[in-house]
C-alpha cells in the first residue's frame, strides 16, 4: 500500500553567511537546505549531515567532506575541484555536470549516483562504490578507480583515457563506445 505524505517536504533556503555562522555555532544537520549557487570553498566540513539539501552550482571547491552525508543531494553543476569526499555518502546524489577535477572520493559511496557529463579527470574513486551509477558522457581521464565497485553502472560515452581500473568491479556495466 502507498501512503501520501500530508504535509509538503519544507525546505530551507540559505545564504552562505547564514550557513557558515550556523555550522561555526556548532550545528552540523542541513538537511533539506536550499544553499544553491553559494560560495563555500575551502572550509572544513568533515562529518555534515546534507541529506536532500539543494547545492546545485555551488562552489565547494578545496571543501572538506570526509564522511559528510550527501545522500539525494542535488549537486548539478557545482564545483568540488579538489574536495576531499572520502568516505562520503553520495547515494542517489545529483551530481550530473558537476566538476569534480582531482576530487578526493576515495572509499565514498555514490550508488546510483548520477554523475552524467561530469568532469572526474584525475579523481581519487579508489575502492569507492560506484554500483548502479550513471556516469554517462563523464571524463574519468587520469582517474584512480582501483578496486572502485562498478557493477552496473551506465559507462556508455565515458572517457578513461589513463585512467586506473585496475581490480574495478566492471560486470555488467554498460560500456558501449567508452
Amino acid at each position: 500500500m502507498f501512503y501520501l505524505h500530508r504535509h509538503p517536504i519544507k525546505t530551507q533556503k540559505l545564504d552562505a553567511e547564514q550557513f557558515f555562522q550556523r555550522y561555526q555555532l556548532g550545528e552540523r544537520n542541513f538537511s533539506r537546505v536550499d544553499i544553491n549557487c553559494a560560495s563555500l570553498s575551502d572550509l572544513n566540513l568533515a562529518d555534515i549531515n546534507l541529506w536532500q539539501a539543494n547545492l546545485a552550482k555551488t562552489n565547494l571547491g578545496s571543501t572538506a567532506l570526509q564522511k559528510a552525508n550527501l545522500e539525494q543531494v542535488n549537486l548539478q553543476g557545482a564545483n568540488l575541484w579538489r574536495a576531499d569526499l572520502t568516505k562520503a555518502s553520495l547515494v542517489n546524489a545529483q551530481c550530473s555536470q558537476a566538476l569534480l577535477i582531482r576530487a578526493n572520493c576515495k572509499q565514498a559511496n555514490l550508488y546510483k549516483a548520477q554523475l552524467e557529463g561530469a568532469e572526474m579527470r584525475l579523481a581519487c574513486l579508489a575502492g569507492a562504490n560506484l554500483q548502479g551509477a550513471d556516469l554517462t558522457g563523464a571524463n574519468l581521464s587520469y582517474a584512480d578507480l582501483s578496486s572502485a565497485n562498478l557493477m552496473g553502472a551506465n559507462l556508455t560515452h565515458t572517457i578513461f583515457t589513463g585512467a586506473n581500473l585496475g581490480q574495478a568491479n566492471l560486470s555488467q556495466t554498460n560500456l558501449d563506445e567508452a
